[in-house]
């Protein structure tokens, strides 16, 4: 698992490898730093199909490189935090109200099965949120994690896919789709990842977790947009005239208003074991330990995830309170911003051995002095910071004999 060094962005690889071939997925892919990016892209590519591709919001910085990357190699599935047109025009309205709304989203949503499939993109999966910010029950892991090891490894959604409907206009595209589109479907809230082969599923998993704006913002949005276009509200006509000035005005404003600089929706990411195991762990950059023999390899990705907010934490840590224990390495939300920040989550994770910022230059200060200074206040952790240079580069290897 590789942290690749896009500066303030994200792009994120795994690849497991066992019998047959393997298995990849890639968390985010947007950067700030163009030049930088392009560089990860190339090399993400050219390590061969991807199965799963997690975005965890459609900030640029977290989703600029994704036309660059479905150019060069092939991707299965692309995994979206749960949008419906409401959804999508509240984050159009917060672009246009930082000047970021661009041409590329706003083609992307209006038809995101046409824009993906012509990609080569074969499904496109939403991953619903809780309806309260409680973390629910957790994930819905049905299958115990066994030795089956033999035979191809492949993911498989611990809940069943449903058709999407509410992005487009005829549900029976998921069943007769246009030749060039990507079939979209939706699971429940719960439904993570388990990869499984022929004789059972092996110990790691890949866990979403979807931060929704609350019903509460969303009612007010739904009124301040109806203030400006008028009732009855044509929603897909407002997403498809987004390119119009003045729409990208009546967004900002309708934004402005309720939300300024609050992330709207973000999708966290847990990759590693369900249960603890016996497996060799090395961290590059960090001097090899006798003890890391028993670590656990597990990986929590975060995005923007506000988790300084009490109920988002609580709901956050609650979901994954299963994996915390078995987390070894932590991405700091939003580049190790002190207002997604809390020392709450750095002590639900005792095994951690890094924490790290992705985070090149910038005018925000990210990653803040007192974000660096709780990891290393660790009992165990490490702050490191992942930068544009190639040699700050994060790698994990975990090898389970």
């Amino acid at each position: 698992m590789v942290q690749h060094a896009v500066g303030q962005g994200g792009l994120f690889s795994g690849e497991l490898t066992g019998q047959g071939k393997p298995l990849r997925w890639v968390y985010d892919c947007g950067s700030n730093q163009r030049d930088a990016l392009r560089r990860e892209i190339k090399t993400v590519a050219g390590g061969g199909d991807i199965d799963m591709l997690f975005l965890s919001h459609l900030d640029s910085d977290h989703v600029g490189g994704v036309d660059e990357l479905l150019g060069q190699v092939k991707v299965r599935e692309v995994v979206l935090p749960y949008l419906n047109e409401q959804i999508v025009l509240a984050t159009m309205a917060r672009d246009a109200s930082s000047g970021a709304l661009s041409g590329t989203f706003v083609e992307a949503t209006n038809d995101l099965a046409a824009w993906f499939g012509s990609r080569g993109v074969e499904t496109i999966t939403f991953v619903g949120g809780p309806e309260e910010e409680d973390g629910g029950d957790g994930p819905s892991l049905p299958i115990d994690p066994s030795d089956g090891r033999e035979g191809e490894c492949r993911p498989k959604w611990t809940q069943p896919p449903q058709a999407a409907t509410e992005l487009i206009a005829d549900p029976n595209l998921t069943k007769a789709r246009p030749a060039g589109t990507a079939m979209m479907m939706q699971v429940a809230p719960g439904a993570a990842v388990q990869l499984v082969t022929p004789t059972g599923a092996i110990n790691w998993a890949l866990i979403p977790y979807v931060h929704m704006p609350s019903a509460k913002q969303m009612r007010a949005f739904e009124q301040a947009l109806e203030d400006a276009f008028s009732k009855p509200l044509d929603k897909k006509a407002i997403v498809a005239s987004a390119k119009d000035p003045d729409v990208r005005d009546k967004l900002r404003d309708c934004y402005d208003a309720l939300w300024l600089d609050h992330n709207l929706i973000t999708m966290t990411l847990y990759c590693g074991p369900l249960k603890p195991h016996h497996a060799e762990v090395s961290v590059s950059r960090f001097r090899h330990h006798p003890d890391w023999w028993h670590e656990l390899g597990g990986w929590m990705l975060t995005g923007d995830a506000h988790l300084d907010g009490l109920r988002r934490r609580q709901g956050f840590l609650r979901y994954y309170q299963r994996v915390t224990p078995l987390t070894n390495v932590l991405m700091l939300p939003h580049h190790g911003s002190i207002h997604n920040h809390s020392d709450l989550v750095l002590d639900a994770m005792p095994e951690l051995i890094v924490g790290y910022a992705a985070a090149g230059p910038n005018s925000y200060g990210h990653p803040h002095d007192d974000v660096t200074d709780a990891v290393n206040g660790h009992r165990r952790a490490h702050f490191h910071r992942v930068s544009k240079h190639r040699s700050h580069q994060l790698e994990m290897r975990v090898q389970i004999p």
